[in-house]
């Protein structure tokens, strides 16, 4: 046997160091065994586990590369390197010998079993038995005598063959939840895919050989870790419906504009920053959501959507909208929710087909007169801005159902407010309202009518008008007294009037036929109608903290 120098030791890839190591049986040399072994620990260990993360995140940095190896294999961030590639490599292991009886024995074979080559190796055959169990006759030929006790890698090897004997006319596959972490290339055998459901595994990435499913028109992709697509994608030229939420999506390559036939996109829950200029050749789009993610724009070709019907921006760092936002002319639903927006395009009116505008927690101090032009409307939610006035144009929305403008700084509302005939739910709690005009009587198929803490002082006879009401929420204002006629609201189930200032009622409140909830706690009430006494027992009626002298107190 030839001396071993240290030296010559440190020429070799890490890889080859511990079958060196192992063979290392010769006295003379158990000093430089020693010291190799320390190194790794030290040096070759962490270097492994980096090593680990580019197979899974070619383009990332160290930090994001690690962050995704930690979630796959579901590891303690305050692990060493060195813990993490054991408890990696037994994870690996452990599933291999599930898969290809005794084929590792991790207590005796463990230091020969640390190579990146190794991890691959296993990573890449572990991924072909899943999928190969999948297949229509997999599990069964994979259960044979013959085959069961072959090596892993020998198996994984059969693949190909298997696939182009068995396979090749299947239509849909359902790899959902199976524990997939890498995608044979493989998958390319089964070309007359229609259907491919890859949901709910560990994938990072994409082989480029997903291109080459060319009938496929539905691919599943949720919950997995997928960091990027290849420019492949683009080749799918049949694909109709793509589902990539909740994955760790920074970009979008280009050739995701190649698909002509998509009609429906969801990219919600990834890390998006921002969108290619292509997407606005998915001339067949319809839903696009992008719900949750870190946009700060939109480019203008999102315009050229002809046929997009719903959009989906919710909780993003919009700060704008770009003026091609009218362009999208088939567009029913359009979901802004928290972002930063401070303004709406006055394009906004083009959208002539806008059934629901959702705005909620963003930064508006306005809205432009164009907003009138939504003839078709229905639902329109505004709560969680900055708006202190109303636009007339407001009245021109004939078909809207549901408004919301809770919590602005609204101080009074347009008298063009009455002129809302399909209004069914008006939401304008925690404003600055003083007085509603009275116009609001108009509203002949209002049904809910929230006002919580505002500043009222009081109401106009108007609202004894609003005959389908149902819920009429006063708490929290300054009323010192109600309208007569509100005894005329005949469906009227619950009536909030808790801290306010109220000295007396009316007598038709206790004349409500369909009342089933009255609060009138923390007012200054000494007395109660008598009809009030008579309906106590068929509803729900809260008197405390009131000076009341002629009815207990409840």
């Amino acid at each position: 046997m030839h001396p071993i120098s240290s030296t010559s030791m440190e020429s070799l890839p890490n890889e080859l160091l511990l079958p060196i190591l192992e063979a290392c049986v010769v006295p003379s040399l158990f000093s430089v065994c020693k010291r190799w072994h320390h190194l790794l620990d030290s040096e070759v260990m962490p270097s492994l586990y980096k090593k680990i993360g580019k197979v899974h995140v070619p383009q990332g940095n160290v930090k994001e590369q690690a962050l995704i190896v930690d979630r796959i294999y579901k590891l303690e961030e305050k692990l060493s390197e060195t813990a993490k590639v054991n408890a990696i490599f037994r994870q690996i292991f452990t599933l291999a010998s599930s898969l290809s009886a005794l084929e590792f024995k991790w207590k005796t074979e463990e230091k020969r079993g640390l190579t990146l080559a190794n991890y691959f190796s296993y990573l890449l055959n572990i991924n072909r038995l899943l999928l190969w169990k999948k297949l229509p006759g997999g599990e069964e030929y994979l259960s044979q005598e013959e085959i069961k006790h072959l090596p892993l890698e020998k198996k994984g090897e059969l693949l190909r063959g298997w696939i182009e004997e068995n396979c090749k006319s299947i239509t849909s596959l359902d790899l959902s939840g199976v524990g997939l972490t890498y995608l044979p290339p493989e998958i390319c055998q089964l070309s007359k895919l229609r259907v491919l459901d890859l949901n709910q595994n560990q994938l990072t990435g994409l082989p480029a050989e997903i291109g080459q499913l060319s009938q496929l028109q539905w691919l599943g992709l949720r919950e997995n870790q997928l960091t990027s697509l290849p420019a492949e994608i683009g080749q799918l030229s049949q694909l109709q419906e793509l589902y990539l939420s909740e994955n760790q999506l920074i970009v979008l390559p280009a050739e995701i504009g190649h698909l002509s036939q998509l009609q429906a996109l969801d990219l919600r829950e990834n890390q998006l920053i921002v969108l290619p200029a292509e997407i606005g050749h998915l001339s067949q789009l319809q839903s696009l959501n992008l719900n949750q993610n870190q946009l700060t724009s939109l480019p203008e070709e999102i315009g050229q959507l002809s046929e997009l019907q719903a959009l989906y921006l919710d909780q993003s760092q919009l700060t704008n909208l770009p003026a091609g936002i009218g362009q999208l002319s088939q567009l029913r639903a359009l979901d802004l929710n928290q972002n930063q927006l401070t303004a709406l395009p006055i394009e906004i009116g083009q959208l002539l087909k806008l059934q629901r505008l959702y705005l909620n927690q963003n930064q508006l101090i306005s809205l432009p007169a164009e907003i009138g032009q939504l003839s078709q409307l229905l639902n329109l939610n505004l709560h969680q801005n900055q708006l202190t006035i109303l636009p007339a144009e407001i009245g021109q929305l004939s078909q809207l159902q549901w408004l919301y403008l809770n919590q602005n700084q609204l101080t009074a509302l347009p008298i063009e407010i009455g002129r809302l005939p399909q209004l069914q739910t008006l939401e304008l709690n925690q404003n600055q309202l003083t007085a509603l005009p009275a116009e609001i009587g108009q509203l002949s198929q209002l049904q809910e009518l929230i006002l919580s803490q505002n500043q009222l002082t009081a109401l106009p006879k108007g609202v004894g008008q609003l005959s389908q009401l149902r819920v009429l929420d006063l708490s929290q204002n300054q009323l010192t007294r109600l309208p007569a006629n509100i005894g005329r609201l005949s469906r009227l189930r619950w009536l909030y009037l808790n801290q306010n200032q109220l000295t007396a009622l009316p007598k038709g409140v206790g004349q409500l036929p369909q009342l089933r909830v009255l609060d009138l706690s923390q007012n200054q009430l000494t007395s109660l109608p008598a009809e009030i006494g008579r309906l106590s027992q068929f509803i729900k009626l809260e008197l405390a903290e009131n000076p009341l002298k002629n009815i207990a107190k409840k």
